[in-house]
């Protein structure tokens, strides 16, 4: 990992940064083990769903915004989506109050006018819904614009 902090504090995190990789908390500890001991075949049962949420979340965008809209996504767990609007912000909440799916909005990422939307902690009948969920969000997004996002 990283640690971004003002340089005013670096001294002081001279002090601590060793501990941060070699001390973690207990419940973390206790995960790592248990991430351990579920073995590889677990990790590639997980993988195998990636691909097929991808999958599933991938068409929804593309269906209802084109290929065009999709930035990314080779080795995450998330697509980064170009907007029909600006208001990323708004987008997020009216795709959270409307079409009940919630994405981040992309000026969160270093990414105006976008939603970061990610794929990964669903199982396959859940991200099937919430896929259709997002296409008929983004499809009317693109049909009315600012319009839709007006209550």
């Amino acid at each position: 990992g990283y640690l971004s902090y003002p340089p005013r504090l670096h001294g002081e995190l001279m002090k601590v940064q060793d501990t941060i990789a070699i001390c973690p908390a207990i419940a973390s500890q206790k995960a790592a083990l248990a991430a351990l001991g579920a073995g590889s075949a677990w990790v590639q049962e997980k993988v195998r769903g990636l691909s097929g949420n991808r999958r599933l979340v991938l068409g929804a965008i593309e269906a209802a915004l084109g290929k065009d809209a999709v930035l990314g996504g080779s080795g995450a767990i998330y697509l980064m989506v170009k907007l029909p609007v600006e208001d990323d912000f708004r987008v997020v909440e009216w795709l959270t109050e409307k079409h009940r799916v919630c994405v981040i909005p992309g000026s969160a990422c270093g990414s105006p006018g976008m939603v970061r939307v990610c794929y990964a902690n669903l199982a396959s009948a859940g991200c099937q819904e919430a896929a259709e969920r997002l296409r008929a969000g983004l499809a009317e997004l693109k049909e009315r614009g600012v319009a839709a996002l007006v209550a």
